[in-house]
């Protein structure tokens, strides 16, 4: 790393980030899931004047409150879809909600259905609340991952009645947005097996053009009665580090299953979360709009250097997130994809094997950085893949 460059200058001002900081300054970090862009100002605004005014006490209610109408504002405005803010509950982050909902909802003898790839927390709150975890593995067509749903009609019915599908819409980590057919399709196999739908939709507003998010609670009202909706302002506005999220109950009875955990053993996000995420779900549609551009920009130079090099490791342009899903099961490259460009290639990535069972031929590549650093990957990548 040379001094003045881009890689230097972002490290500079990311003293405290586990991205950055995780690794040795000769490797370029491209791992976990957050973006090397800032937070909207708005939110800078609130925040710098909340500290100076030493406002990091405890959270009044009203806070909370506030926050979660600002989530349901933005469901409406953003999604087209009601969710009334009577029926959230602020959480401190996402994968809290999936411990909560499975551990609440779900028979004690009944299994947790999701697709794989899929985001490692999935494994571990199925794993750590005691459920049988029961997994369908997307399938490759048409340079496109899709759902077997020959496969996952049949999973569902092995988790048995009482159980869940666990869903990732946008998923993560292939970029796939579901479209409403696939997303009537889960819902109809979930209504036939009486298993409740958990549905983790944080990246829902990183879609590209071209693709449409489309919460499965919007599905139809029967749908909404068996859902559980999780999100945040993590993603969209780079604030996972203030772990503040939302869950929306689709019906009573979820609502007054899930509020009758005591909420000492739920938890409660911070002033600064609420604070941060009321602002961005409130003002931050201009911001996501000019990310989403630098995203995608990002995503189509990426891809198209990609693209020449097919015969040594394949990747599929995604529908939504920051996100590219790797597969370099052509290469055979040892022991493990991750760990051999690590250190031959110094470039950090997430390993494939957390996301699926045997995929150490697999990685998960973040591309949401300054534009000067993608093609910096991209020869990082390819120089040290064997001929």
């Amino acid at each position: 790393m040379e001094p003045g460059s881009i890689e230097g200058r972002i490290r500079s001002r990311r003293k405290y980030s586990v991205k950055w900081t995780e690794h040795p300054k000769e490797i370029l970090p491209a791992w976990i899931a957050d973006m090397d862009f800032g937070i909207p100002p708005l939110v800078k605004e609130g925040l710098t004047e909340a500290i100076e005014l030493s406002e990091i006490g405890y959270a009044p209610h009203k806070l909370t409150l506030d926050y979660l109408e600002a989530f349901s504002n933005w469901q409406f405005e953003q999604h087209q879809v009601s969710m009334s803010s009577s029926n959230m509950i602020a959480l401190t982050d996402v994968i809290q909600g999936f411990y909560l909902a499975i551990d609440t909802l779900c028979a004690k003898d009944a299994g947790v259905l999701f697709l794989t790839p899929s985001y490692p927390p999935f494994f571990s709150s199925v794993n750590a609340t005691r459920r049988k975890l029961v997994t369908s593995e997307l399938v490759l067509h048409d340079r496109r991952y899709q759902i077997d749903f020959d496969d996952f009609a049949g999973k569902a019915k092995e988790a048995g009645s009482g159980g869940a599908i666990l869903l990732c819409n946008p998923q993560n980590p292939t970029g796939r947005v579901f479209d409403r057919e696939e997303l009537s399709l889960i819902a109809q196999i979930a209504l036939s097996n009486n298993l409740w739908i958990i549905s983790d939709e944080i990246h829902a507003d990183l879609c590209y053009e071209g693709s449409i998010h489309t919460p499965i609670m919007a599905i139809a009202p029967e749908v909404a009665d068996r859902c559980v909706t999780l999100s945040s302002a993590s993603k969209s506005f780079n604030l996972a580090g203030l772990h503040t999220a939302v869950l929306h109950a689709g019906s009573p009875e979820i609502l007054t299953r899930l509020n009758s955990i005591p909420a000492g053993l739920r938890g409660s996000p911070g002033s600064l979360g609420l604070l941060a995420g009321k602002i961005a779900f409130g003002t931050g549609a201009a911001w996501l709009k000019e990310t989403l551009i630098k995203l995608d920009s990002n995503r189509k130079l990426l891809f198209a250097l990609f693209e020449p090099y097919r015969n040594q490791f394949r990747s599929e342009i995604p529908e939504a997130t920051y996100l590219a899903w790797l597969d370099f099961s052509q290469s055979q490259l040892k022991p493990t994809a991750q760990h051999y460009l690590l250190e031959k290639g110094r470039v950090a990535l997430n390993p494939g094997e957390a996301f699926i069972e045997g995929g150490t031929d697999f990685a998960r590549l973040n591309f949401a950085t300054e534009a000067e650093l993608i093609p910096e990957m991209f020869k990082r990548i390819i120089s040290c893949l064997p001929i």
